[in-house]
């Protein structure tokens, strides 16, 4: 992806200033370690002398490196625990710092990656939403502040005990498209969320068994997929 190699050209981008602690000598030059209370910050021993860096504004430093390897990146794989503290944040439009991926504010589909302060925006692929605790499209009843009910346009029925016991996870189809289906999964606070699932290419999904089946057993979508082979999309992905 192009703003990620963007972001990688500018992970050295730092800037360096004399600390209080410049007088301790270090004992090979060229190293990186750690700042005590700023994940943003490091030491660097320069001609003998430790001094304090800054990665770029929303980047941290990536203590999991070799101490002759500087590298600034997103947070989202760097313990940050024992040492929270972060520069003051250079904010634009749609990015609280001039680097990182955040949520959209108004679709949980849609994130934005900023790159020195200026937002492009991506898709989560359909049905995922993007978790900004992870950095990754996650399920929409798995991200915070994300209704999965509004972003999918459907509300899960309450399924009967039968329906429970015969597929455990109610499934129901999606109108329009005979592969896509929603699966409504029980939730840790009791309700029931939906998710949008695909079959395998070559399947349609067949609302009396619950299930993924061959387009012919499932009355109107037998023409699904037109002049392809369903048989021969099953055999090509492996299924």
């Amino acid at each position: 992806m192009e703003l990620l190699t963007a972001i990688s050209t500018l992970l050295l981008l730092v800037t360096f200033a004399s600390t209080g602690m410049s007088q301790r000598q270090c004992s090979q030059p060229n190293l990186f370690y750690a700042h005590e209370r700023n994940c943003d910050m490091f030491y660097k021993c320069e001609n003998g002398t430790l001094r304090e860096g800054l990665c770029p504004d929303g980047l941290v430093f990536d203590d999991k490196q070799a101490p002759d390897v500087l590298r600034c990146d997103l947070p989202f794989d760097i313990d940050c625990s024992y040492r929270a503290a972060l520069q003051p944040p250079i904010s634009s439009e749609h990015c609280p710092r001039l680097y990182g991926m955040y949520a959209h504010e108004t679709d949980c589909g849609r994130f934005w990656q900023c790159v020195e302060g200026h937002p492009f925006a991506f898709y989560c692929p359909e049905g995922l939403a993007y978790n900004e605790y992870s950095a990754h499209c996650d399920w929409p009843d798995l991200v915070e502040n994300c209704d999965s009910e509004s972003m999918l346009r459907f509300r899960c029925p309450q399924p009967t005990d039968q329906e429970i016991q015969e597929f455990g996870d109610p499934r129901y189809p999606f109108p329009g498209d005979c592969r896509k289906h929603y699966v409504c999964i029980l939730t840790p606070d009791g309700s029931r969320q939906p998710r949008l699932l695909a079959c395998d290419p070559g399947l349609v999904f067949n609302p009396q068994t619950s299930s993924c089946d061959d387009p012919e057993n499932v009355p109107g979508c037998q023409g699904y997929y037109n002049n392809l082979d369903a048989r021969r999309l099953r055999e090509l992905f492996g299924r």
